[in-house]
């Protein structure tokens, strides 16, 4: 099964996992992507044989409200980690725009130096953490879409309710809760969409530099997975089931009869489709997933 999670402030992913198995009573659990402790927001959980959609899940856009602030920085490039001052500069709303507007054409991005990324079978997070971080090679990203929603002088939470662009500020809206500020920094409020491998703490930070300061995020909240928002997911200790078909986002494909028996056993199908494709029969049950190049439609994972 699949469920929807609120990831409450101060909690780690693998906490949210390890809840989650205790309330079903079993081990076999993942989830979509990790949220840092100081992110709360949408964090789709998986259980059983659901597991085998984690890939995919966490290949699907997701969408951000960012609180970065300006004039300092931390080692881990949220507020979490140790305060590093810089020097104060006046932000201007045009060039904080224009700066935004360059993230589109960004096609790759150095990780944090505080990131689960391996390199030599050494976790980055661990390097940094004893103080000889490691040299990250970029790694593709994806912007969709950057836009500023607020620019004032200190962090400060506001209640966010969707709207017809994406999550957005608004009175009487779900209450936020940011970590607590680690000062009188400018502070900007963003609406990212982004593509799988996006950090929203190297987002951050290239911004600053962007800027000609430093910059760091001092408040994260996931809004969208996929097809799933907050309005979806639940607190725990209460796990609602979700249908696979309204988390993923890839087009439905019907089989007939032979045809669900081939995909089944993995049997490639010659139906001329291009990209991912999610597998149902007619009553819309999810047998597999498939890869298309225009010819045929090879089966990636069978459910």
């Amino acid at each position: 099964m699949l469920y929807a999670i609120d990831k409450p402030l101060g909690w780690s992913s693998h906490q949210v996992v390890e809840q989650v198995r205790r309330l079903l009573g079993i081990r076999r659990v993942g989830h979509s992507g990790t949220l840092d402790p100081l992110a709360r927001g949408v964090l789709v959980i998986a259980s059983g044989t659901s597991t085998k959609l984690v890939p995919y899940l966490s290949g699907e856009d997701k969408e951000y409200l960012a609180w970065v602030s300006f004039g300092a920085t931390t080692n881990t490039l949220d507020a979490e980690g140790s305060l590093i001052e810089g020097k104060p500069r006046r932000i201007s709303v045009s060039e904080l725009k224009q700066a935004l507007e360059s993230f589109l054409e960004l096609k790759e991005q150095i990780p944090p130096a505080y990131s689960a990324i391996k390199v030599q079978g050494v976790r980055a997070y661990e390097a940094a953490r004893r103080g000889a971080p490691l040299e990250l090679a970029p790694r593709p990203v994806a912007y969709r879409s950057v836009e500023l929603l607020l620019f004032e002088e200190i962090p400060r939470p506001h209640p966010i309710a969707p709207g017809p662009r994406g999550w957005e500020l608004r009175e009487g809206g779900y209450p936020v809760e940011l970590p607590p500020p680690r000062g009188p920094y400018p502070t900007a409020i963003i609406r990212l969409v982004v593509g799988p491998g996006t950090y929203i703490r190297a987002f951050a930070r290239d911004l600053g530099e962007r800027l000609g300061t430093l910059a760091f995020l001092s408040g994260l909240i996931r809004t969208r997975l996929g097809q799933v928002d907050l309005r979806q997911a639940t607190s725990l200790p209460e796990l609602r089931p979700l249908d696979p078909l309204d988390v993923l986002s890839s087009p439905l494909l019907e089989l007939d009869p032979p045809e669900v028996q081939k995909a089944r056993h993995g049997v490639t199908l010659p139906v001329p489709v291009q990209g991912l494709v999610l597998l149902v029969d007619h009553r819309r049950q999810l047998l597999a997933i498939a890869e298309g190049d225009g010819f045929k439609l090879r089966i990636r994972r069978v459910l």
